[in-house]
């Protein structure tokens, strides 16, 4: 009998893959290796504790039980923090040991979804994903999608679905309604903002710069908005 060729292998690798998934990670172990993430990069960059803390206008006993898994961040805390050590929020939640994405679909249930109470984020691309980063943002009354403004590598675009939004930029200001679009420079400090009494819910797209994320736990680029 002749033996399997390359080709034959990898397919067979990726359809035993495709077979048996891996178990969904529980809460805690998210939340434990997430904490890990932060303190490693945190390391690699060589900034304190109390640096990144403020930077992310958090507490530095907050952001230490962070690191050791005894609290679970915000989402505008989550991006804050990201912010900080300069990857996406995408790149502290991806479990290291994940398997590459095999599927070109991923379904509604299927998302990956950042639970915060002023803005919910839920990622419609699979997170390894070298080229996009494509998120539904559910922008609460009053909430925003970062603390403070930011700017990152790549390209931002949006498009507001329902309610209404601020764009805000250090240099002014872009209200948008239902149907607007907008697209500038990731390098422009900005941050989505819900200044109006409903719920908001916007499609937001980050082409990232060179087609690679920002540095991150797999030496990836990636932006956010």
């Amino acid at each position: 009998m002749t033996p399997p060729g390359p080709r034959a292998s990898r397919a067979a690798a990726a359809a035993a893959a495709a077979a048996d998934p891996p178990a969904p990670r529980s809460s805690a172990a998210i939340t434990q290796g997430l904490g890990t993430r932060v303190r490693t990069l945190r390391h690699q960059r060589g900034l304190t504790l109390r640096s990144v803390a403020a930077q992310a206008q958090i507490s530095p006993s907050l952001l230490s039980q962070i690191e050791r898994g005894e609290a679970s961040p915000s989402l505008v805390s989550l991006v804050a923090i990201a912010d900080a050590l300069v990857v996406s929020p995408g790149d502290l939640l991806k479990d290291d040991d994940d398997r590459p994405s095999t599927s070109p679909v991923v379904r509604r249930d299927e998302r990956h979804i950042i639970e915060d109470p002023l803005c919910r984020r839920e990622y419609l691309m699979h997170l390894d994903d070298p080229y996009l980063e494509v998120a539904e943002l559910f922008v609460a009354p009053g909430g925003q999608s970062r603390p403070a403004l930011a700017k990152h590598l790549g390209r931002d675009y949006g498009v507001v679905i329902e309610g209404e939004v601020v764009v805000e930029f250090s240099h002014g200001t872009e209200t948008l309604g239902p149907g607007d679009y907008i697209a500038f420079d990731s390098g422009d400090p900005h941050r989505i903002v819900n200044a109006s009494d409903r719920p908001a819910r916007v499609l937001w797209i980050v082409v990232l710069a060179g087609g690679e994320r920002r540095v991150g736990p797999r030496g990836r680029r990636g932006g956010g908005d």
